[in-house]
């Protein structure tokens, strides 16, 4: 038995992480079906899930935002009003914020938000790659840390973010004209452009590294499996 290897075993050919990652892909197959995944981003989470030791879990590929909160930081009564994956332009925005100031709420602003995405894998060394390859991407927020049961959860985060304040306190910062809101669109869809680049260089990432990642869950399982046979 070798027991210097005691600290590196994963979850890799176990029957918790098949049911996990399967929960997860049903999970997933089921929000596609009913239009709950952004569409630009499903052919990334389908190449990193073809990966026998990752199973992602959230994500998002970019967006533009309206919210309306009584107070701030107030989401159990706040929420969004609107959202898109895509440009968008001074007429719909104009249409939002109405909405949102319509509801009382005194608080509402815009913000356009970076890519986002979550995965589980059972390795360390997929998790140390899927970092890697983030990060190569152009990716400043990317890590990962030991979860629950042995399995590693791992965050990718953009920062290409920006949030526009549009009525603080039932005081409207931003004239409520298409005029006025011009800028500010354009604003928006800056950063969600930026945002969308950076999901580009991120899929190309994963695709060039998408054998290194298979043969490091390869090896990881194989290592499970020696350890196994050495027990007995």
């Amino acid at each position: 038995m070798h027991v210097e290897a005691k600290g590196n075993t994963s979850l890799c050919n176990t029957v918790e992480w098949a049911r996990l990652r399967r929960n997860y892909l049903d999970r997933l197959i089921d929000d596609i079906r009913r239009g709950l995944v952004d569409s630009d981003i499903v052919d990334l989470l389908d190449a990193l899930n073809s990966v026998e030791c990752i199973v992602t879990t959230s994500s998002c590929s970019g967006r533009i935002a309206v919210f309306a909160a009584p107070s701030p930081g107030n989401k159990r009564l706040g929420g969004i009003v609107h959202s898109w994956h895509r440009r968008i332009n001074v007429d719909e925005f104009y249409t939002a914020i109405r909405t949102a100031l319509d509801t009382s709420y005194r608080f509402v602003w815009a913000s356009a938000q970076p890519v986002i995405l979550a995965l589980y894998t059972c390795s360390e060394a997929v998790a140390k790659l899927v970092v890697d390859v983030a990060v190569s991407a152009g990716f400043k927020y990317a890590f990962y840390r030991r979860a629950s049961s042995g399995k590693y959860y791992v965050l990718i985060l953009g920062v290409e973010r920006i949030d526009i304040p549009l009525s603080i306190g039932g005081k409207q910062i931003i004239p409520l004209s298409k005029e006025k809101l011009h800028d500010v669109v354009d604003v928006l869809n800056t950063y969600l452009t930026l945002a969308k680049s950076k999901l580009r260089r991120l899929k190309r990432a994963v695709a060039t590294s998408i054998t290194v990642l298979k043969g490091s869950c390869e090896e990881a399982t194989l290592h499970r499996a020696q350890i196994c046979n050495d027990d007995h």
